[in-house]
């Protein structure tokens, strides 16, 4: 893949990260004294209700953490040049593909069969 495509991705990517970590600010600036059962129990008198409150701020801190390790990560892999390369296969990940998702790690075949066999097993497991 050429390297002109990277900057696209490069400042799409950006973009995002910046988008999501003001994101996070605003939600810390507005949860006053930070996320979690303290702050959601003077809300409500419920402590269950505060409990799984607080459990959904975690839950969404967590996630938000994982969307910006998959953001760092794709940009790691413009400046060493392991962009576009799909970390299963080793082929070239589609350009419409990281165009959709900029943080893809696989070509779309590879993540269709990881998926189907991620699937697979949480089935197994139920």
């Amino acid at each position: 893949m050429p390297k002109k495509p990277f900057a696209e991705f490069k400042a799409q990517l950006q973009a995002q990260r910046q988008q999501l970590l003001d994101e996070v600010r605003e939600k810390i600036a507005a949860s006053g004294e930070g996320l979690g059962f303290t702050n959601q129990s003077k809300l409500t008198d419920d402590d269950a209700a505060a409990d799984a409150a607080a459990n959904m701020d975690v839950a969404l801190v967590i996630r938000e953490s994982q969307e910006l390790q998959s953001i760092e990560a794709a940009l790691e892999r413009i400046a060493d040049g392991s962009y576009g390369i799909c970390s299963d296969c080793e082929g070239e990940i589609a350009r419409p593909r990281l165009k959709a998702y900029p943080r893809a790690t696989r070509c779309l075949a590879c993540q269709e069969k990881y998926e189907r066999l991620h699937d697979q097993a949480r089935r197994t497991a139920q």
